[in-house]
């Protein structure tokens, strides 16, 4: 039991670490020996825990990356409320949390998916599934306004959100091309009438 807890303990911490530098240096361009530096481990315990670096990075995706996308915008949609409101709250609140740090690095999700996209791996399936979930979270809630009438039936709930998703995501990538927040406060004034109109 108290191996089990130390190896659960170590993969954690590699996992967090990775997330790190694979958010600040990319995927691609983070090595092995860079991670198990920063967590002042061997690199046998890298190897003792993961057969290679994409492993590894589905398990970033799984558990950092997940935890992540769905505590700021998956878990948010069920909560019970009128259905747009929630809608609203949900994808412009997050805009006032972003840090200057984060404007400028992007969304670690859509770095991760243009860095690796396009390869048929299990990374690459874990991102999609990723995706999916707060795609069917979004569904879901303009669904539920259908019901409540603070949508308009003629929604139609898979266009409007692959629409939120992508468009949120592309945002987030493009603001990292700027000093400033002018393109970003008009998306998301953009943004607001759009949710308006559902």
């Amino acid at each position: 039991m108290e191996q089990e807890l130390k190896t659960e303990a170590t993969r954690k911490l590699i996992t967090k670490k990775a997330f790190q530098h694979f958010y600040k240096n990319g995927f691609k361009s983070t090595s092995v020996n860079e991670i198990m530096k920063a967590t002042g481990l061997s690199k046998g315990a890298f190897y003792h825990n993961f057969k290679n670096k994409d492993e590894l990075g589905v398990l970033v995706v799984k558990a950092e990356l997940n935890t992540m996308i769905y505590n700021a915008m998956i878990a948010p949609l069920y909560a019970e409320g009128e259905a747009k409101t929630i809608l609203q709250t949900t994808f412009l609140n997050k805009f006032q949390t972003f840090t200057s740090d984060e404007k400028l690095m992007g969304c670690p999700v859509n770095n991760l998916i243009n860095e690796i996209g396009g390869s048929q791996n299990l990374l690459n399936k874990a991102l999609k599934d990723l995706i999916d979930t707060w795609v069917n979270a979004v569904v879901n809630i303009i669904e539920r306004g259908h019901k409540d009438g603070s949508i308009k039936p003629e929604t139609n709930a898979q266009q409007a959100a692959i629409y939120l998703v992508s468009s949120f995501e592309g945002m987030r990538g493009i603001r990292k091309l700027y000093s400033d927040d002018l393109n970003w406060n008009s998306y998301k004034a953009a943004l607001e009438d759009y949710i308006n109109q559902l």
